[in-house]
């Protein structure tokens, strides 16, 4: 939803383009969706879903979805396989060219994975280079589902998990992070996550509050989150170096700024680059 309602705004304006967000919401959220695209009106869309979601969801994950995009497209000619960790409805195989020629291994759980084959099956999307793996990180074994699905331990992999720590385990996200390690000696790993401060209230984020209540709401706490400062010591220990830590506030004002619009992302939501050590 929040990919489409950023998809709907003048080109002028946007940050990116999916053009098959739109596809994949339903209920109000397809009629919202579907008003972000109207002529003279659709600007105010995004602003009843902000009153409705509050003010840092749709920033942030606008903010957080160009910044993946560009490193991802930036690091496009040091890897040969992407796995996407808890992929949902990410359309980032389709719609951006650099992956075209990477082999991309998606996953997540089998319900998600159903309902995505269909929605880009009607859309006419050519999935060739896309592997369905079927993992639920709190229970399943990572390493041999991709593996058994063509995985190459000896390529060079870039991973993906966006949008997914928060909601998991403490032990759920260090085991699948020292599976990476061991499953791909030379990968390089861009993932999300939620400053703990949020979570424990040390912390002033003044959309904190309402995000979390709305996100317990929708029966997907958050339950992990790190310190900032801790990052770097957190990844050692999981055999990954640092290489960038930024919150979507920071992220999304080098773009929100100069284009004059108002958006801001959340210091509590962040996007981190590492490679294995």
């Amino acid at each position: 939803m929040q990919r489409a309602l950023e998809s709907s705004r003048p080109a002028s304006s946007r940050l990116f383009t999916d053009p098959y967000a739109r596809a994949f919401t339903t209920g109000r959220l397809a009629f919202l969706a579907w008003i972000s695209g109207l002529p003279l009106i659709g600007h105010v869309a995004p602003t009843l879903y902000d009153v409705i979601a509050g003010p840092g969801p749709r920033p942030s994950a606008v903010a957080r979805t160009r910044l993946i995009d560009d490193l991802i497209q930036a690091r496009a000619t040091e890897f040969d396989q992407l796995v996407i960790l808890g992929a949902g409805f990410d359309t980032r195989p389709s719609r951006l060219a650099s992956l075209h020629r990477v082999e991309v291994f998606e996953v997540d759980q089998p319900q998600t994975q159903a309902r995505k084959r269909d929605v880009m099956q009607r859309c006419h999307v050519d999935q060739s280079n896309v592997h369905y793996v079927p993992v639920d990180f709190e229970h399943d074994h990572l390493a041999p589902s991709l593996v058994s699905t063509g995985f190459d331990r000896a390529r060079k992999s870039l991973f993906l998990w966006e949008g997914v720590t928060n909601y998991l385990s403490a032990v759920a996200v260090e085991t699948t992070m020292r599976v990476i390690r061991a499953l791909s000696p030379r990968c390089t790993l861009i993932f999300t996550y939620v400053d703990v401060r949020a979570l424990d209230g040390t912390g002033t984020f003044p959309e904190a509050r309402r995000w979390l209540r709305g996100v317990e709401r929708a029966g997907e706490p958050w339950i992990f989150g790190l310190h900032p400062a801790d990052t770097t010591l957190y990844l050692s220990m999981c055999g990954f170096e640092l290489e960038l830590d930024r919150s979507t506030k920071e992220a999304g004002d080098e773009w929100f700024v100069p284009l004059r619009r108002r958006d801001r992302g959340s210091e509590l939501y962040r996007v981190v680059v590492a490679h294995a050590l």
